[in-house]
């Protein structure tokens, strides 16, 4: 239980500091001159596809490493 709480917090973590990142870098890109349409597709898009992704792989490197050993 203590496990999945702390795996819940670790994505939880990840997701957000992965949109502030890029809510950061969409307000430099505006700011240094670049045209944008910035939505709520924007903003958490990304984020979300690359949480998604790090999980698959952190998913399938703990699942190797528990086969080898």
């Amino acid at each position: 239980m203590k496990n999945e709480i702390k795996r819940i917090m670790k994505i939880s973590l990840l997701f957000f500091s992965l949109f502030v990142i890029n809510i950061l870098v969409l307000k430099l890109l505006s700011i240094i001159g670049f045209n944008m349409v910035i939505t709520e597709n924007s903003y958490l898009i990304p984020p979300l596809f690359s949480t998604v992704i790090l999980l698959i792989i952190e998913k399938n490197r703990t699942g190797s490493n528990k086969k080898h050993s």
